[in-house]
Formats: structure tokens, C-alpha cells, sequence
């Protein structure tokens, strides 16, 4: 869909349109990615968690360590 002005830009992102009696919301392409982005660093901070805690169970198991810290659990 191609609008000519910027006031039609703005009113579709505030109001979306109904299609076949459907609301449909319109989303800033910027807005998308960064949320996505967003999502993205989140998954990448619980990889980065799951890592470290499969680490301290290795540990254990190899009887390198008693016990896996706290801070992982």
C-alpha cells in the first residue's frame, strides 16, 4: 500500500484500516525491527544463561565442583 502524504502515514499507524471486517494495525518497519532486535539481545542473555548453568552441571558431574552456584539457578 503506498499513501502520497505524511498526515496518511501517520493516521494508518494510529488507526490501522478494517479489511473484510478485520482490523489491521500498521507497524512502523523501524518499530518491527527494533523490537525484534529487542527479542533478539533477550534469547541471546538466556542462551548466555543456559551455557553457564549446563557448564556448572558438567562440573558437578566431573567432580570438579560440590555444588553449581547459586547465581545460575
Amino acid at each position: 500500500m503506498k499513501v502520497n502524504c505524511a498526515e496518511a502515514v501517520e493516521y494508518l499507524v494510529r488507526e490501522g484500516f478494517h479489511l473484510y471486517n478485520r482490523h489491521i494495525v500498521i507497524r512502523r518497519y523501524d518499530n518491527v525491527l527494533r523490537d525484534e532486535y529487542e527479542e533478539y539481545q533477550e534469547y541471546l542473555q538466556h542462551e548466555s544463561r543456559l551455557q553457564l548453568m549446563r557448564q556448572g552441571l558438567e562440573n558437578v558431574a566431573l567432580g570438579l565442583a560440590e555444588d553449581i552456584e547459586e547465581d545460575l539457578i
